[in-house]
């Protein structure tokens, strides 16, 4: 659906594919024999063969839909190389013309049958070989593009339900953890090894990594043993039963229907007409999601998410099997993802979609974290969509696996590839490698003790202690959202 598979190798700077699929063997999986879809060649002269398309799960359709993924995957007869599927492979997805992606801005694509992923291995890896392996789950407010461009695109199909009717919560979610249970369970016949799997995602793939980490109050098991998360998406939310009915109210009434018989019976096309007009709807997320109400994303459901994700982390209700951790985000985050603020009842408007019942005193309380005189409100309310849905998050994670941790951070965009390689490095190491047992100077540190992080800057990559860490922002919002009485 949104998943890209990596057996590890130095590069993925790729040239024009070259048909041919002769070094690389056919993969029988039990249910299907694929083929290679592609092989391409790296800057550094390796040959990947690309085994795109591959089902992990049956069609989300027909009685499937608005349902958690099922598995196995159907059988499938002859011999699959993914190039019927290059242009149907992606799910269903609609951006909203202010989106930040010139180019795609106001456009809507996919299909309601998805649930594919894509396989990366390097010439010469066979069944055996045990190499490392990169699960990806990609971002884009839980609401489009694809493995193959960039995004997850699931909207409505993801993340809409009512808890009065027979529909799952956070289907998008399990989708994602259906996925990775696939690579779990077929990824040796592709010589990579089960046993050292590293989850990686950014923005809303990097959100559903957080939930995972504390499904089920962290009992049971993961498909993976580490994770790297790149500024985690996610609103503090607890109780929100009745605003997730209020979103799929919407949905109904976006889709000219009374009922749930309605929407299962609706055609793909009406489906899909519907999900775009929903994710264009005036919305109050506060940020990390898009749509109407609460929006169009994950939140606690009482069955896998129990709570909000830092309170769970707090707690120590995670998964303690998970051997490394890597967590970060930028320095200004909330920048470009929210709304335009110019007054104090902006900004209360803003602190009121995350934080329903905040009063009058809370609002301010929010309001004097940030040094900001009261003509920059804009960047007041930036910083606070930068700590209560990203910062926060990634500091929670972090603080929470301690010795197991690393944190990074960038301060601005940086477009020098040298950085840009080293860092690319590091991430490969932590994948590919054992987390470090003592800090040494040369290394990137451990998080515990000292909050320790790396930050990426315009002049190099730094070592420093982690600016969340510091100040109090982030005790402030977690003792915020626990507080029921403002109704987070």
């Amino acid at each position: 659906m949104y998943s890209h598979i990596f057996l590890f190798f130095s590069a993925v700077f790729f040239l024009a594919p070259v048909i041919t699929a002769q070094s690389f063997p056919q993969i029988d999986l039990g249910y299907a024999i694929h083929t290679p879809t592609f092989i391409n060649t790296t800057t550094s002269g390796t040959k990947i063969g690309l085994y795109n398309n591959i089902r992990f799960a049956q069609p989300p359709t027909g009685s499937r839909r608005f349902r958690n993924p099922v598995t196995p995957p159907p059988h499938e007869d002859g011999i699959q190389d993914g190039r019927d599927r290059l242009l149907i492979s992606d799910c269903v997805s609609a951006v909203p013309p202010q989106a930040p992606f010139p180019g795609i801005n106001g456009t809507s694509w996919g299909h309601e049958d998805c649930l594919f992923l894509n396989v990366w291995v390097p010439e010469g890896v066979r069944e055996g070989d045990n190499v490392p392996v990169l699960h990806w789950l990609h971002g884009s407010a839980f609401a489009f593009g694809s493995k193959d461009l960039f995004g997850d695109g699931m909207g409505v199909y993801g993340w809409v339900s009512s808890a009065h009717e027979e529909m799952d919560a956070n289907v998008g979610l399990h989708d994602g953890i259906a996925a990775l249970q696939w690579t779990k369970t077929y990824i040796s016949r592709f010589g990579g090894d089960p046993g050292n799997i590293a989850v990686g995602g950014q923005s809303a793939g990097a959100a559903m990594i957080a939930m995972m980490l504390v499904g089920n109050g962290g009992n049971g098991t993961l498909p993976f043993q580490k994770a790297f998360l790149s500024s985690p998406a996610l609103m503090p939310r607890r109780n929100v039963t009745e605003r997730r009915q209020e979103v799929y109210d919407q949905v109904l009434q976006a889709a000219n229907c009374s009922s749930l018989v309605c929407l299962m019976d609706a055609s793909q096309e009406a489906l899909a007409v519907t999900n775009k007009k929903v994710l264009n709807l005036p919305g109050g997320s506060g940020g990390g999601t898009l749509g109407p109400g609460i929006g169009i994303g994950p939140f606690p459901d009482g069955q896998y998410l129990l709570d909000a994700v830092p309170i769970l982390l707090q707690q120590g209700r995670y998964h303690k099997n998970v051997t490394a951790v890597m967590a970060g985000n930028t320095a200004a985050e909330g920048f470009g993802m929210t709304a335009d603020v110019s007054t104090y009842e902006d900004f209360a408007t803003l602190v009121h979609r995350l934080v329903p019942g905040a009063s009058n005193t809370t609002v301010q309380h929010i309001r004097d974290m940030y040094p900001y005189p009261d003509s920059q409100l804009q960047l007041v309310a930036n910083s606070w969509t930068t700590d209560a849905v990203f910062a926060c998050n990634a500091r929670a994670v972090a603080n929470a696996y301690g010795k197991r941790a690393q944190r990074e951070g960038v301060d601005l965009p940086v477009v020098n590839v040298s950085l840009a390689r080293q860092f690319q490095s590091e991430v490969v190491k932590f994948s590919t490698g054992k987390l470090k047992q003592e800090n040494k100077t040369d290394d990137w540190p451990l998080y515990v003790p000292g909050a320790n992080m790396v930050n990426i800057t315009l002049e190099g990559i730094e070592q420093s202690v982690d600016p969340w860490a510091r100040k109090p922002n982030c005790e402030i919002i977690l003792k915020t959202i626990l507080d029921k009485r403002n109704g987070a």
